[in-house]
C-alpha cells in the first residue's frame, strides 16, 4: 500500500508522533531522554524548528513544531536517525528503533494548538503513570508551569493565549487539569489538517495558489528520501550506467505504484514530459 504524500511547506505547524518499532520500547532509562531530548534541542536549530510542546513515552513520542523553512523531514530524519545510533549501542541492540514513518498533522495554532498542547502534556495522565502531569519528568509541561528551564522550547505561542508570567502559568494549569478535552479527538482523527473549517479552507487555497507542481513536487522528493532512502542529488544527475537506471525504476514505480503523473514526475526530476514518456515505454539498454 504506498504512502500519501507528506503535507509541509514552510511555515507550518505540525503535530508529529512516531512509535518505537513493533511498539518497542525506545526509552528505557533517564540517560535515553535526556540524550534525546539535547539531540532535540541542537536539530531544532539546525533545520529552523521551533518546538513548542513535546512528551516523551516509553514507547512513543509527540512533538508540537514550527517548521519555518519546510524542514520537517529532515529534521525528524537525522535526529531520530542519530539518536537510534545512540539506543543501539547503548543497549547492544540493531535494528530500527523507530517503526513506521513518522505521523504528521498540520493544526491551525491558535485555539487548536492550545487543545494539541494539553493532549501532549497529559499523556502521562492517559497512560496511567502519574495522577498530575506535573510529576512527570519527559514533557515540557514543567516548562509551562515555571517549573523547569528549557533552553530550546518555544511556549509563548500558547501560553500568551492565557496572559502573562504567574497568571499564564496558573491558568494553563488549570486548562490541562480540566476535565474538557476540545473540539477532536487526537487519537481517532484522520484528518491530515486540524482546525476550523476558515483555517481549513485557507490552507487548501494557498496550496492551490502556490501551485500543486510545487507541493508534488515537495512530495516526491520526501518519498524517495524519507521513505525510499534515496540519494536524490545523484538522481537529478546521475552518472553512469546504474545510477541512470536507477533513476529509470524510480520513476516508473512512481508513476505505477504511488500514481504521479507524468508531469509531476518531470518537474520534479527536472525532465521533459517526453523524456518521462520514454522511460516508461521502455528500460533503458544495459
Amino acid at each position: 500500500m504506498p504512502f500519501k504524500p507528506r503535507v509541509a511547506g514552510a511555515k507550518l505547524y505540525h503535530h508529529i508522533y512516531a512509535w518505537g518499532n513493533d511498539r518497542h520500547p525506545i526509552f528505557k532509562k533517564d540517560t535515553h531522554y535526556k540524550r534525546y531530548l539535547r539531540l532535540l534541542s541542537e536539530y531544532a536549530r539546525s533545520y529552523e524548528i521551533d518546538v513548542i510542546a513535546y512528551a516523551l513515552m516509553e514507547w512513543h513520542v509527540h512533538l508540537f513544531i514550527y517548521d519555518l523553512s519546510n524542514n520537517v523531514s529532515d529534521f525528524i530524519k537525522h535526529g531520530h536517525g542519530d539518536y537510534a545510533l545512540f539506543y543501539n549501542r547503548d543497549t547492544r541492540r540493531v535494528g530500527h528503533v523507530f517503526g513506521e514513518r513518522f505521523h504528521n498533522k498540520i493544526v491551525q495554532p491558535n485555539n487548536y494548538g492550545l487543545w494539541l498542547s494539553r493532549y501532549i502534556h497529559r499523556q502521562a495522565v492517559e497512560s496511567g503513570f502519574v495522577n498530575d502531569p506535573k510529576d512527570y519528568p519527559w514533557t515540557s509541561y514543567r516548562v509551562y508551569l515555571g517549573l523547569a528551564k528549557s533552553n530550546f522550547l518555544k511556549p509563548d505561542i500558547i501560553l500568551r493565549q492565557f496572559g502573562a508570567d504567574e497568571q499564564a502559568h496558573r491558568l494553563y494549569e488549570a486548562f490541562v487539569l480540566g476535565v474538557d478535552d476540545g473540539p477532536v479527538d487526537w487519537k481517532k482523527t484522520n484528518q491530515t489538517v486540524i482546525g476550523d473549517g476558515n483555517f481549513i479552507e485557507s490552507f487548501e487555497k494557498e496550496r492551490s495558489d502556490r501551485g500543486i507542481e510545487v507541493i508534488s513536487k515537495l512530495a516526491i522528493k520526501d518519498l524517495v528520501t524519507n521513505d525510499l532512502g534515496l540519494d536524490m542529488a545523484k538522481l537529478l544527475r546521475p552518472e553512469g550506467i546504474e545510477q541512470r537506471r536507477l533513476r529509470h525504476d524510480l520513476i516508473r514505480k512512481l508513476a505505477v505504484e504511488y500514481r504521479y503523473t507524468k508531469s509531476e514526475i518531470a518537474r520534479a526530476f527536472n525532465l521533459s514530459v517526453t523524456a518521462v514518456t520514454s522511460i516508461l515505454r521502455k528500460k533503458i539498454d544495459g
